[in-house]
């Protein structure tokens, strides 16, 4: 009976680590991720990145905010987003929606099929805003259509 208690013991140490050792080969793979850059005008109220996020996506946006003449009383009544300081980059995740600061940056998830539009929260701005996008995809990245 001795031969027997070395072979049982072998099996009840081998067991967990093959149970681990299985649920660590089902660990999620890891996503796909495209780059963007833009150049987003003062002039222009929206451009139009001609990125479609699905969801299950996550995008990434990173962008400064320019100097803008100002400030003069009532020129937060004229900005796209009142909240945000005039200059800042913002952006929509579809027109119909309403937008949200991107300066310095914005991380969100993509909760719904989407299509990402660049702004400057500004009234009397000039110039460009440079801007980086990183796109996380849930399925493999789709090369948006060139301009």
């Amino acid at each position: 009976m001795k031969p027997i208690l070395p072979l049982m013991a072998f099996m009840l140490l081998w067991q967990p680590c093959s149970i681990l050792a299985q649920s660590s080969n089902n660990a999620p793979t890891s996503t796909e991720s495209r780059d963007y850059t833009f150049n987003v005008s003062a002039n222009r109220l929206w451009t139009d990145t001609a990125l479609d996020l699905h969801s299950g996506d996550r995008v990434h946006i990173t962008g400064a905010v320019m100097a803008c003449e100002g400030p003069v009383p009532g020129e937060k009544l004229h900005l796209i987003l009142p909240t945000a300081p005039a200059g800042a980059l913002i952006a929509k995740l579809n027109l119909e929606e309403p937008p949200v600061n991107a300066s310095p940056d914005l991380d969100a998830p993509i909760v719904a099929p989407s299509h990402l539009y660049l702004g400057v929260n500004g009234w009397h701005c000039h110039g460009q805003i440079p801007v980086k996008v990183q796109v996380e995809c849930s399925k493999p990245c789709k090369t948006p259509p060139q301009k």
